[in-house]
């Protein structure tokens, strides 16, 4: 009769480490113990990037690059937003990944943000290290704090700049929009309005790039629209904004005329909402490619 009752004690013990209710807890609790603020812990789901070569074979692709991912909320005793970890996981796949492709300078990206109520935002890019440039200094792990008043950044239309680099490959060249060297600042306005960026962004697009592409040149922008650039650069704002349209041209001399852009991205303005310019280019088509700002913070 002990015997039995020693056979139903076992029984009954590893029927509760079993339990796949305690399974989850057991393991997410070593996971927590794990987890310093020098090594935040990432779910063990996450992809390697040395396992999963197909991370490394598509140009331009980072896991989740649109979302949170999906850590715990325990995983945040201090209450830091969850994209901040989101954030140092694309970072840390762009450092370990191997680079095929070769890098190529995306061109003075302009981050404005509008809202119908006065708040402040936490900016975040990813992959951090492709940062080459910024003005105010992005600062690695914390990114920008703006405030947002009177429908706008600081009240007067301020903007987020930055340059970083990016690969030189995975990005549309069919549709796009012939910039010719003799008639530059109205094929951009032209090219321009059909997003519908408003007239100070698109002053300040035409006035800084239509004086730093080299001289005499006739050049195709190719657009790449929304989820080309966040699929590269990877966008993060606390709280979520309502609308994000983030537009970036391929610019290269002209060689053969490209196809019509058929429906362009439209540009939206309700609520909290983002938009950015930038423009993918190399070095040797760019003049003076230091930074040259009209209004910064």
């Amino acid at each position: 009769m002990k015997a039995w009752g020693i056979v139903i004690g076992i029984i009954f013990i590893l029927v509760i480490l079993c339990s796949p209710v305690l399974a989850i807890s057991k393991s997410d609790l070593i996971a927590y113990y794990r987890t310093t603020p020098e090594s935040p812990a990432f779910p063990d789901n996450t992809p390697d990037p040395a396992e999963n070569p197909e991370f490394i074979d598509t140009p331009g692709y980072l896991p989740f690059p649109n979302d949170i991912l999906p850590f715990p909320k325990w995983a945040f005793p201090d209450g830091s937003d969850d994209t901040i970890f989101s954030a140092q996981k694309q970072s840390l796949i762009f450092s370990l990944r191997p680079r095929p492709y070769p890098d190529i300078p995306v061109g003075k990206p302009n981050i404005y943000l509008y809202s119908d109520r006065d708040l402040t935002a936490r900016v975040r890019l990813a992959p951090e290290d492709a940062i080459t440039v910024s003005e105010p200094v992005y600062q690695p792990g914390k990114g920008w704090l703006v405030q947002i008043r009177n429908g706008s950044l600081n009240g007067k239309g301020d903007f987020l700049f930055y340059e970083g680099l990016v690969p030189d490959s995975g990005w549309q060249k069919e549709e796009g929009y012939v910039i010719r060297a003799a008639y530059r600042e109205q094929d951009m306005a032209s090219m321009l309005g059909q997003y519908g960026f408003n007239e100070k962004e698109t002053v300040e697009f035409i006035d800084y790039w239509a004086s730093h592409l080299v001289g005499d040149v006739d050049f195709v922008f190719y657009p790449q629209e929304t989820g080309a650039v966040d699929r590269v650069m990877p966008l993060y704002i606390s709280p979520r904004p309502d609308h994000v349209m983030r537009i970036w041209f391929y610019a290269e001399p002209l060689v053969s005329i490209p196809e019509p852009v058929m429906s362009p991205e439209k540009i939206v303005r309700d609520g909290f909402s983002v938009v950015e310019w930038g423009v993918v280019i190399s070095d040797e088509y760019r003049i003076n490619s230091s930074p040259s700002c009209l209004e910064l913070i």
